[in-house]
């Protein structure tokens, strides 16, 4: 049986839905999403899980750790976490480590988190109380979510936050207040019952989210080979190498969706031998590339704090070069796509349209890049000093593809080709070394 919290929570969610299918637009795009889940690619994915769920609850059930009165939060649970773990699953790119989103999915459910969450919901308001409740704490986390996109709206966000954590610490001194009063009439067995449920619900599930990542990621790479030019026997032959050598390897299956160069190889094997040389060579290309990224994260660490200069003049403490000139590169992207399109004037607020976040590009969530646009919009320069001390800029003194370049130990005072320090021209190597 619902209880009030969650009964408050389907008569909020209701009001929305009605106000949001009184709209037409929404009306009419509702019907695509319904398709869209309708389609055997959803469907039958979800599916799936629910039958897997299914044994595990027939497993709980044998083993006497579930019965038909948790089947609340049994449908709760698979509505809510397990839906969302699928989608996630889903979802991971080629980056994505299958076990450390396992591990991280294992350790949310029994976590401090998971616990508080648990704790606070053992005890309710009546129902007027939880209606009030929840758009109490709905307006600030609305606000936080709002003011998370935008960095001047920083404050904003802090004091909502502050509110927030005043409104859990209040709620969760009512529910040990009502523990304390009603302790007698609590039933431990059924407690345990009740905070172990999603812990090894969630536990049984894994091994179906790793089999379905595997099936996401295969399912990819099958797809491209099959828009290749290879025949049907073919595209059969290389799928089949691709399994036997590759395996459960989900992470690196992925990874081969993005190589087209060894998709297209694939594809055209005439031998299932080749075939299975082509994964091959691709596997030497990650084992080179992640030795690579080995080196250079060796290479940081060693020349960590260092003045030293190599052969060519650039500096060997390299730490968050190549994440700042990634950075500067896509904000010189932007600049010129913005000045194409919007009548041939650089943008001076582009930092704030862009959120400054460049954490895509691996700088933190504050970049420290700062950027200047002349008053008439037809020259500008932004520039970010590194962990190391040391500083690179980029900027433009006329329209696209005017590209300037500078770097060293202090940031240019001036514009391209108004500051000297920025040299004779675009690319001037003397003032851009560590740009390469």
């Amino acid at each position: 049986m619902l209880n009030n919290r969650e009964i408050a929570g389907l008569i909020w969610v209701s009001a929305f839905l009605l106000w949001a299918l009184s709209k037409k637009s929404v009306r009419e795009g509702s019907v695509g999403v319904v398709r869209t889940f309708l389609k055997p690619q959803i469907l039958l994915p979800v599916a799936a899980m629910l039958v897997w769920v299914g044994l595990e609850l027939w497993v709980g059930l044998r083993l006497a750790v579930w019965s038909p009165a948790l089947a609340k939060g049994t449908i709760l649970w698979t509505l809510g976490s397990a839906a969302v773990l699928l989608f996630n699953c889903a979802r991971l790119d080629s980056d994505g480590d299958d076990l450390h989103f396992l591990r991280r999915t294992i350790l949310a459910t029994v976590g401090v988190v998971a616990f508080v969450e648990f704790f606070v919901n053992l005890y309710v308001m009546s129902l007027p109380g939880e209606l009030v409740f929840q758009v109490v704490v709905a307006i600030p986390s609305l606000m936080v979510a709002v003011a998370g996109q935008k960095p001047e709206y920083r404050p904003a966000k802090v004091l909502c936050e502050w509110v927030l954590a005043a409104i859990g610490l209040a709620v969760i001194a009512y529910s040990a207040r009502q523990i304390y009063l009603g302790w007698c009439q609590l039933d431990a067995r059924e407690l345990v019952l009740d905070f172990a449920l999603p812990v090894w619900l969630t536990a049984g599930l894994v091994p179906f989210l790793y089999l379905f990542s595997i099936y996401v990621a295969y399912d990819a790479v099958f797809r491209r080979i099959s828009r290749g030019n290879a025949g049907r026997w073919s595209a059969w032959r290389s799928r089949l190498a691709l399994l036997s050598v590759l395996h459960f390897r989900a992470g690196a299956v992925r990874q081969l969706a993005g190589y087209w160069h060894f998709t297209g190889k694939l594809g055209e094997a005439q031998t299932f031998s080749a075939a299975r040389g082509v994964v091959g060579d691709f596997l030497d290309t990650l084992s080179r590339k992640e030795q690579a990224k080995t080196d250079e994260e060796e290479r940081l660490r060693r020349y960590s704090g260092s003045q030293e200069l190599d052969d060519e003049g650039r500096r060997l403490d390299r730490r968050e070069f190549a994440e700042t000139i990634d950075a500067l590169l896509w904000l010189a992207t932007c600049q010129m796509g913005w000045h194409q399109r919007n009548g041939g004037r650089y943008r001076r607020d582009l930092l704030r349209v862009l959120g400054d976040d460049f954490t895509r590009h691996g700088l933190p969530r504050e970049s420290g890049i700062t950027l200047h646009v002349a008053q008439d919009g037809q020259s500008w320069y932004a520039w970010r000093r590194t962990v190391t001390g040391w500083c690179f800029a980029i900027g433009a003194t006329g329209p696209p593809p005017d590209q300037w370049r500078y770097d060293g130990p202090e940031p240019p005072t001036g514009f391209p080709g108004e500051d000297p320090s920025w040299g004779d021209g675009p690319f001037a190597e003397e003032v851009s070394r560590n740009w390469s």
